[in-house]
């Protein structure tokens, strides 16, 4: 789809752009992420202290990072939910972190999907969006909402947490379910611990969308786009970031891109700065994100570290 895109826009004059980069707002645009992390991280330790759960700043950061390289290659961008696993570097129990993780995730994507809904009336007032495209977007914002719903009923709803312990006690499954069930009233006191807090994460998920905000703003203006003003890339990135939750490609790699050239083409935007400022957007995420691999080395040392000792309790 990236080719396609490439293609379309001509090849060589999509590199001419990404070669004429402005430094500045590059930086401006990195530096932005970076903050957009910083608040990702504040997120969960206050989300963890709610629990009683002391978590360090530096740590936290580096597996937040992980988190965000692993979603960055996996469909659906499921692999944040491996977060917990780069947590254990810190003494805190998997029961807190997964109802951390799964808890921040279900408030997000609810605000997300308001955010989506603002982007459509935009684009409709700005462009007078086509019913296709407007479908399109329609359908992203109800996977969206349906995530934090289903997330949202995992943690919170004791039916939900009913039908899960009826599963787990089926014949044919407790053999391989009664550690995860020992587990279970944990998680369920963590995850009570956890809805408290949301105030605070809505809160810091509407700071890390402004953000969010600037960091697109700076990018569009380090390849040259300077008629969308900071309220429209305030505005598209959660429609847009649907795009990313489609499970057939690595974090959406392809559809949002398309969905990135298809909203800048409605509010007239050259298709080569469209697709320049795709391909930037996600090497940016990627590049930064490198800063996880160390802490992804650590957990899988230490994860081959347990699995052995384990090995040989059996044995």
């Amino acid at each position: 789809m990236i080719g396609g895109l490439l293609w379309y826009a001509g090849f060589k004059s999509v590199m001419a752009i990404l070669a004429k980069i402005n430094p500045t707002y590059l930086l401006l645009s990195f530096l932005a992420y970076f903050m957009i992390n910083v608040v990702f991280t504040i997120r969960i330790i206050r989300v963890l202290k709610r629990q009683g759960v002391k978590a360090t700043f530096g740590k936290t950061l580096l597996a937040q990072y992980a988190g965000m390289l692993t979603s960055d290659v996996t469909p659906g961008r499921s692999g944040y939910l491996l977060t917990p696993v780069y947590l254990k570097n810190q003494p805190i129990e998997t029961s807190a972190s997964l109802s951390c993780i799964i808890g921040i995730q279900a408030i997000e994507f609810l605000v997300k999907v308001v955010g989506g809904a603002l982007a459509l009336i935009f684009l409709l007032q700005q462009t007078g969006i086509s019913r296709e495209l407007f479908w399109v977007g329609s359908i992203g914002i109800g996977l969206m909402l349906l995530g934090g719903f289903v997330l949202a009923a995992i943690i919170w709803s004791p039916r939900a947490t009913a039908i899960i312990r009826r599963l787990a006690e089926l014949k044919y499954l407790v053999r391989y379910t009664n550690r995860i069930m020992s587990k279970l009233e944990e998680f369920g006191e963590n995850a009570t611990k956890t809805r408290s807090a949301i105030p605070e994460i809505t809160l810091l998920t509407l700071i890390s969308w402004i953000l969010k905000g600037f960091e697109w703003y700076f990018l569009g203006l380090a390849v040259g786009i300077t008629s969308v003003p900071w309220l429209g890339f305030f505005l598209m990135h959660p429609l847009i970031t649907a795009f990313g939750f489609f499970p057939l490609t690595p974090s959406g790699i392809g559809f949002q891109e398309s969905a990135v050239v298809g909203v800048f083409l409605l509010l007239g935007v050259n298709v080569q700065l469209a697709v320049a400022f795709a391909i930037l957007a996600r090497g940016l995420l990627i590049i930064e994100d490198l800063i996880g691999v160390p802490q992804i080395a650590k957990s899988a040392q230490f994860g081959l570290a347990a699995t052995t000792k384990m090995v040989q309790r059996e044995v």
